[in-house]
């Protein structure tokens, strides 16, 4: 995401969830090398949103009794996903493991959005100032764009 202007997290956080359904809709209708293509993406932007929701976003949440009870389950749905993209990385595209586990995935990570951007934004909007989600949004670009190497170097083993 471009650091075009200053964005607070809940927004940052939205527009990765859109982007991740987006690639899930592309990869729907993809075969053969567009497939591992759309996969590789899907791998990394997870990866990448998950590591930087739980170094920022997360800490963030614990600081507030109004939040800090749905980071447990969330850390919980992020392992969760993790398991299935290594599973899934180890598959080839013509397996039909490889739709069921991409379909298994899609469904824990609708689960997640809806409950993240439902309850738990509800919750962070009414403790949290727009400063304060401003300056986590600004934390949340940083964390991430140091992460990127990482993530993708861990696509390639």
């Amino acid at each position: 995401m471009a650091k075009t202007k200053a964005t607070d997290i809940l927004s940052l956080i939205e527009a990765e969830h859109r982007q991740v359904e987006k690639l899930f809709a592309e990869a729907e209708k993809a075969k053969g090398a567009k497939l591992v293509e759309q996969f590789n993406q899907i791998y990394i932007e997870l990866i990448l949103h998950a590591r930087t929701e739980e170094l920022v976003f997360y800490p963030a949440l614990r600081e507030y009794e109004e939040t800090e009870q749905y980071v447990e389950e969330a850390e919980e749905e992020h392992e969760e996903v993790s398991v299935i993209l290594e599973e899934i990385k180890g598959l080839k595209t013509t397996k039909p493991e490889f739709k069921e586990k991409m379909s298994e995935l899609k469904e824990i990570l609708e689960h997640h959005v809806e409950e993240e951007e439902s309850e738990i934004f509800n919750a962070v909007r009414e403790c949290m100032s727009d400063q304060e989600l401003t300056e986590l949004g600004q934390e949340f670009q940083e964390t991430k764009a140091k992460l990127v190497s990482n993530v993708e170097a861990a696509l390639a083993m």
